[in-house]
């Protein structure tokens, strides 16, 4: 657990494809000073299953636990809550990913997070393994509703979009301007910290 003080919540933080959860990380540190922060780093270039086995197998789970993604990480955050039956937090979240990721489809990528590793090439065997595993509208699919968290300035993800096919899920925290990388973390600490108490309360 990466935080500076001890919390009520731990969250368990996804980062998205070609990236990776580092501890100096902006997002992380401003999370951290609200909550407990678990930084899972997971193979993004794997294949979808390989993915959900990675992170379920170093994920904290318990009573007072939550998912907290960021693009891809966001789908595989809202994927773990179901799951899990526990809360999660889509930040600019890749809601397709067979669709999102098929325009990176062949291609060799750096990690610029981690320029030590050699680059990677994303194979359209993993580009079909999400293939009809878009997450679902239907909020009867999510035992605990997610959280969307949105920058309408979002330059690769359609953020207004988004927002509009996923209304049924529930309440959103929708930020003018930013990208998508998300600037606005802590205008929306306030905002996630409510939906973990509302979560926690109807859990009870």
């Amino acid at each position: 657990m990466q935080s500076p003080r001890d919390s009520m919540i731990t969250l368990n933080y996804l980062h998205g494809f070609n990236s990776a959860a580092l501890e100096t990380d902006t997002k992380v540190g401003e999370l951290a000073t609200r909550f407990g922060v678990h930084r899972i780093n997971y193979d993004s270039f794997a294949p979808r299953a390989s993915i959900i086995e990675s992170i379920a197998a170093q994920s904290v789970e318990g009573d007072t636990t939550a998912f907290i993604g960021t693009s891809l990480g966001g789908y595989f955050a809202a994927v773990m809550g179901q799951r899990l039956a526990c809360p999660a937090i889509l930040v600019n979240p890749s809601c397709d990913p067979h669709w999102a990721l098929a325009h990176y489809r062949g291609m060799t990528l750096e990690n610029y997070k981690l320029p030590d590793q050699p680059p990677q090439t994303l194979t359209s065997a993993v580009v079909d393994s999400y293939r009809d595993t878009a997450l679902s509208t239907d909020p009867a699919d999510y035992p605990v509703p997610p959280l969307l968290v949105l920058d309408t300035g979002d330059e690769l993800l359609d953020a207004r979009a988004t927002h509009k096919r996923y209304a049924s899920l529930g309440a959103a925290l929708v930020f003018e301007g930013g990208s998508h990388r998300f600037e606005h973390m802590p205008e929306a600490l306030d905002g996630i910290e409510a939906y973990l108490s509302r979560s926690a309360r109807s859990a009870s």
